[in-house]
């Protein structure tokens, strides 16, 4: 059977989808989100997210070539990347308010309009969460690596 390209250089995949990643970023520059943790508001620019994410995945890039010699689960490779490549893309594409809204510059919010930013903040973090969530299989595919080539 003839291996992917993602099975067989998962390396390149996350590596190719890092300017991409950045170029949307870059559109997206004046775009910021926020993010509440405990009872802290951060307004993080999009750009800044996108840095964040494009350095997770260039480190996981490496972990895949240092162990390229080294036979893991192909499944486990191709749903690691793929969710990898694809939240980090929804997250930098899709989140963020755009300036000079009523969320951007504090004014006076309608019921509506305050919904529509709690929403965006959910499914911001909702994203993350499961961006985070699925590097726990970078994780498994390394430990199924380093036991396979202790056999």
């Amino acid at each position: 059977m003839r291996k992917s390209f993602i099975h067989s250089k998962p390396h390149l995949a996350l590596l190719l989808a890092c300017p991409v990643i950045a170029i949307i970023a870059w559109f997206r520059r004046s775009y910021t989100v926020d993010v509440q943790f405990h009872d802290t508001y951060y307004v993080l620019p999009v750009y800044l997210v996108a840095e964040l994410l494009i350095a997770i995945m260039l480190f996981a890039s490496l972990l895949y070539w240092v162990t390229r010699n080294r036979a893991g689960f192909p499944q486990l490779t191709a749903a690691h990347v793929l969710a990898t490549i694809g939240i980090a893309l929804y997250i930098v594409s899709t989140t963020g308010s755009a300036p000079n809204t009523a969320m951007d510059t504090w004014k006076p919010m309608s019921p509506q309009q305050y919904q529509e930013w709690e929403d965006l903040r959910m499914r911001f973090m909702m994203a993350v969460v499961t961006f985070a969530a699925f590097q726990v299989l970078l994780i498994a595919n390394l430990i199924v690596k380093w036991v396979k080539a202790g056999r």
